[in-house]
Formats: C-alpha cells, structure tokens, sequence
C-alpha cells in the first residue's frame, strides 16, 4: 500500500492556526480528515466543538460571549435559548453557536473600523 500524500500536511495546517476557537474559545488543532475530492488532509478544528473552524483573537471571542450570554446581541436570533435549555449539552451548543457566529461579526467590525 502506498504512502498516503496529504493536500494539507499536519505541519502546514498548524502554521495556519490562529487565536482560538470562535465558538468555545478553546484550542484550535490540526484534524486529519478528507476533502471534497476525497483525498486525505488536514483542517484547523476545534475537538470540544466537533467543528472546522477558522480562529478569531481571543479577545474577539471574549467580547461575543459576553454580549451572548446577557442576550444583547445574537446572530442567530431564529434559535431560542430556551429550547435548549433542558440539558447543558444544548445550552452549552446553543452558547458555542451564537458565540462563533458573533466573534467573526465582531472581529470583521474591528477590520473594518482599522481602515477609517
């Protein structure tokens, strides 16, 4: 059997990586998986999320979380809290949701506001 040749090597996506995970703010890692030719890669993801993801700074998912979870601000809005507040699985995918939707919002705002 051949040696598998990958699209995106390990050592290429983890030169990609930046900030961390937009959803749950946790670490951003390289995940072996196959693109849509079917051919073995690597994407930057995020584990506790069970998502690719793309990273934001830090300080971007922090500002999210927190409008979020005051509900000042939700990207999502046709998605209830309350219908996901029976289990904290839910709520905590509800949360990791609207939080990675906001923190590419606010981080796309910041890069905007820069060239003014």
């Amino acid at each position: 059997m051949s040696e598998k040749v990958y699209k995106t090597t390990k050592e290429e996506c983890q030169q990609r990586i930046k900030g961390v995970c937009e959803g749950c703010g946790g670490e951003l890692e390289p995940i072996e998986t196959v693109d849509n030719s079917n051919d073995p890669t690597y994407w930057v993801g995020c584990r506790h999320c069970s998502c690719f993801r793309g990273g934001v700074e830090e300080k971007y998912f922090k500002v999210a979380r927190q409008l979020v979870e005051q509900g000042i601000l939700l990207p999502y809005s046709h998605l209830s809290k309350y219908d996901h507040e029976d289990s904290p699985e839910k709520l905590s995918y509800y949360y990791d949701t609207q939080t990675a939707g906001l923190s590419s919002i606010i981080a796309g705002i910041d890069r905007m506001l820069k060239t003014l």
